[in-house]
């Protein structure tokens, strides 16, 4: 299941994180991230392995800005704490599990 996570807490969940963390940074207003959100959630649950996390930008800036987030949603991906890739827009439930399964 996705965690929503703000900006305090990100640098335990997601920066000192061993592992492979995807992040959805998204905003209420945004219709793409509204149809993201299902697929998002879909995969969290279909992938356990793989951490789930989810940001609003518009409770939560400093993070998005951090990582340049200009375009949501923005999906980043993390590795061991650092940033190996992103996905900027929606993605259908096959594209985005493609994307995932490269992680799994």
């Amino acid at each position: 299941m996705a965690k929503e996570i703000s900006d305090a807490e990100f640098p335990k969940e997601v920066e000192q994180n061993q592992g492979v963390v995807f992040v959805d940074f998204w905003a209420s207003w945004c219709g793409p991230c509204q149809m993201m959100a299902p697929v998002f959630e879909d995969m969290s649950k279909k992938y356990p392995a793989i951490k789930f996390c989810k940001v609003n930008t518009e409770q939560h800036m400093a993070k998005a800005g951090q990582y340049g987030v200009s375009g949501i949603p923005c999906i980043i991906i993390f590795k061991n704490g650092q940033e190996v890739d992103r996905l900027v827009g929606f993605r259908p439930a096959p594209a985005f599990e493609a994307e995932v399964k490269k992680y799994a």
